[in-house]
Protein backbone atom coordinates (compact mmCIF):
# COMPACT_ATOMS: atom_id res chain seq x y z
CA UNK A 1 0.00 0.00 0.00
CA UNK A 2 2.76 2.32 0.97
CA UNK A 3 4.51 2.09 -2.07
CA UNK A 4 0.90 2.44 -4.33
CA UNK A 5 0.55 5.72 -2.16
CA UNK A 6 4.20 6.46 -3.70
CA UNK A 7 3.78 5.82 -7.45
CA UNK A 8 0.17 7.93 -6.75
CA UNK A 9 1.96 10.87 -5.41
CA UNK A 10 4.66 10.66 -8.10
CA UNK A 11 1.73 9.82 -10.43
CA UNK A 12 0.19 13.50 -9.56
CA UNK A 13 3.88 15.15 -9.04
CA UNK A 14 4.66 14.32 -12.67
CA UNK A 15 1.27 15.12 -13.90
CA UNK A 16 1.19 18.76 -12.49
CA UNK A 17 4.75 19.36 -13.60
CA UNK A 18 3.85 18.47 -16.92
CA UNK A 19 0.99 21.12 -16.74
CA UNK A 20 2.76 23.54 -15.46
CA UNK A 21 5.78 23.28 -18.33
CA UNK A 22 2.96 23.14 -20.80
CA UNK A 23 1.08 26.34 -18.95
CA UNK A 24 4.21 28.32 -19.61
CA UNK A 25 5.45 27.23 -23.00
CA UNK A 26 1.90 28.77 -24.00
CA UNK A 27 1.94 31.76 -22.36
CA UNK A 28 5.70 32.14 -24.04
CA UNK A 29 4.04 31.14 -27.75
CA UNK A 30 1.27 33.35 -26.75
CA UNK A 31 3.80 36.13 -25.90
CA UNK A 32 6.32 35.96 -28.56
CA UNK A 33 3.12 35.98 -31.47
CA UNK A 34 1.45 39.24 -29.59
CA UNK A 35 2.87 41.79 -32.09
CA UNK A 36 2.31 44.90 -29.21
CA UNK A 37 5.08 43.15 -26.52
CA UNK A 38 6.71 46.24 -25.50
CA UNK A 39 5.61 48.93 -22.91
CA UNK A 40 5.66 52.87 -23.47
CA UNK A 41 9.24 54.31 -22.15
CA UNK A 42 8.81 57.15 -19.12
CA UNK A 43 9.51 60.82 -20.80
CA UNK A 44 12.54 60.36 -18.29
CA UNK A 45 13.91 57.33 -20.10
CA UNK A 46 13.39 58.92 -23.34
CA UNK A 47 15.48 61.69 -22.61
CA UNK A 48 18.21 59.93 -21.15
CA UNK A 49 18.65 58.30 -24.38
CA UNK A 50 17.96 60.97 -26.33
CA UNK A 51 21.06 62.66 -24.39
CA UNK A 52 22.98 59.54 -25.12
CA UNK A 53 21.83 59.77 -29.49
CA UNK A 54 23.23 63.91 -28.94
CA UNK A 55 26.02 63.30 -27.62
CA UNK A 56 27.01 60.38 -30.37
CA UNK A 57 26.04 62.99 -32.88
CA UNK A 58 28.16 65.88 -31.18
CA UNK A 59 31.45 63.19 -30.75
CA UNK A 60 31.07 62.24 -34.90
CA UNK A 61 31.11 65.74 -35.55
CA UNK A 62 33.99 66.54 -33.24
CA UNK A 63 35.56 63.40 -35.08
CA UNK A 64 36.38 62.02 -31.05
CA UNK A 65 35.08 58.49 -31.00
CA UNK A 66 36.42 57.60 -27.76
CA UNK A 67 33.56 60.27 -26.69
CA UNK A 68 31.15 58.29 -29.39
CA UNK A 69 31.60 55.00 -27.78
CA UNK A 70 31.40 56.24 -23.88
CA UNK A 71 27.35 55.27 -23.43
CA UNK A 72 28.81 51.73 -24.48
CA UNK A 73 28.67 48.95 -23.07
CA UNK A 74 32.57 47.55 -22.69
CA UNK A 75 30.79 44.24 -24.33
CA UNK A 76 29.02 46.28 -26.84
CA UNK A 77 28.23 45.04 -30.40
CA UNK A 78 28.37 46.87 -33.37
CA UNK A 79 27.02 45.93 -36.60
CA UNK A 80 27.90 48.50 -39.20
CA UNK A 81 25.73 49.12 -43.02
CA UNK A 82 28.45 46.34 -44.34
CA UNK A 83 27.78 43.68 -42.13
CA UNK A 84 30.99 43.64 -40.12
CA UNK A 85 30.49 42.62 -36.36
CA UNK A 86 32.74 44.28 -34.01
CA UNK A 87 32.89 42.98 -30.26
CA UNK A 88 33.37 45.27 -27.50
CA UNK A 89 33.69 48.94 -26.80
CA UNK A 90 37.68 48.88 -27.78
CA UNK A 91 36.83 47.00 -31.54
CA UNK A 92 34.01 49.94 -31.95
CA UNK A 93 35.96 53.00 -31.18
CA UNK A 94 39.20 51.42 -33.00
CA UNK A 95 37.00 50.97 -36.42
CA UNK A 96 35.20 54.37 -36.14
CA UNK A 97 38.46 56.29 -35.72
CA UNK A 98 40.33 54.77 -38.51
CA UNK A 99 37.14 55.50 -40.77
CA UNK A 100 37.27 58.65 -39.19
CA UNK A 101 40.74 59.31 -40.78
CA UNK A 102 39.75 58.41 -44.21
CA UNK A 103 35.86 58.03 -45.79
CA UNK A 104 34.43 60.26 -42.91
CA UNK A 105 37.29 62.47 -41.99
CA UNK A 106 34.93 65.79 -43.65
CA UNK A 107 31.74 64.26 -42.42
CA UNK A 108 29.07 65.67 -40.15
CA UNK A 109 25.81 63.83 -38.37
CA UNK A 110 22.80 65.74 -38.66
CA UNK A 111 20.62 65.55 -35.34
CA UNK A 112 18.91 61.37 -35.52
CA UNK A 113 15.41 61.00 -36.67
CA UNK A 114 14.01 58.70 -33.86
CA UNK A 115 11.37 56.20 -35.30
CA UNK A 116 10.74 54.05 -32.43
CA UNK A 117 11.72 53.42 -28.69
CA UNK A 118 10.19 50.76 -26.75
CA UNK A 119 11.01 49.02 -22.99
CA UNK A 120 10.48 44.84 -24.08
CA UNK A 121 12.01 43.77 -20.99
CA UNK A 122 12.61 45.58 -17.16
CA UNK A 123 15.70 48.15 -17.72
CA UNK A 124 16.07 47.19 -21.54
CA UNK A 125 14.89 49.51 -24.49
CA UNK A 126 15.10 48.98 -28.68
CA UNK A 127 15.53 52.20 -30.12
CA UNK A 128 15.23 53.01 -34.09
CA UNK A 129 16.24 55.88 -35.69
CA UNK A 130 17.59 57.40 -38.64
CA UNK A 131 20.57 58.90 -39.10
CA UNK A 132 22.18 61.07 -41.94
CA UNK A 133 25.65 61.86 -42.69
CA UNK A 134 26.82 64.60 -44.66
CA UNK A 135 30.43 65.25 -46.14
CA UNK A 136 31.79 61.75 -46.62
CA UNK A 137 34.56 60.77 -48.78
CA UNK A 138 33.90 57.72 -51.59
CA UNK A 139 33.45 54.49 -50.25
CA UNK A 140 37.17 52.64 -50.89
CA UNK A 141 35.64 50.65 -53.65
CA UNK A 142 35.00 54.53 -55.12
CA UNK A 143 31.65 54.23 -55.18
CA UNK A 144 29.12 57.22 -53.97
CA UNK A 145 28.45 56.62 -50.32
CA UNK A 146 24.46 56.81 -50.46
CA UNK A 147 22.93 59.83 -49.06
CA UNK A 148 19.47 57.82 -48.08
CA UNK A 149 20.56 57.58 -44.74
CA UNK A 150 21.15 54.66 -42.19
CA UNK A 151 18.53 53.19 -40.08
CA UNK A 152 19.91 52.08 -36.89
CA UNK A 153 18.74 49.55 -33.96
CA UNK A 154 19.73 50.10 -30.51
CA UNK A 155 19.35 47.93 -27.80
CA UNK A 156 19.86 50.03 -24.36
CA UNK A 157 20.20 48.30 -20.61
CA UNK A 158 20.00 50.65 -17.68
CA UNK A 159 22.49 49.82 -15.10
CA UNK A 160 23.62 51.62 -12.13
CA UNK A 161 25.49 54.47 -14.15
CA UNK A 162 22.35 55.29 -16.60
CA UNK A 163 21.43 53.82 -19.45
CA UNK A 164 24.04 51.87 -22.13
CA UNK A 165 24.31 50.55 -25.57
CA UNK A 166 24.46 47.08 -25.40
CA UNK A 167 24.07 46.20 -29.20
CA UNK A 168 23.55 48.50 -32.48
CA UNK A 169 22.84 47.31 -35.93
CA UNK A 170 23.06 50.06 -38.69
CA UNK A 171 21.92 49.70 -41.96
CA UNK A 172 22.04 51.59 -45.59
CA UNK A 173 18.24 52.48 -46.13
CA UNK A 174 17.15 51.35 -49.37
CA UNK A 175 14.15 53.85 -50.39
CA UNK A 176 13.23 51.78 -53.19
CA UNK A 177 12.57 48.15 -51.82
CA UNK A 178 11.18 50.38 -48.56
CA UNK A 179 8.13 51.71 -51.15
CA UNK A 180 7.49 48.71 -52.67
CA UNK A 181 7.32 46.10 -49.48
Amino acid sequence: MNKLLRICVASLFLAASVFLIVGQLHSATVQSDNPSIGSPVSAADEAAIRAILDRQTDAWNRHDMDAFVADAMPDVDWINVVGMHWKGREAVMKAHALLHKGMFANSRMQTPEITTMREIAPNVIVETHINRIEGVGALPSGAAYPDSGNLITMVFVKTQAGWRIAHAHNTTIAYGQAKKG
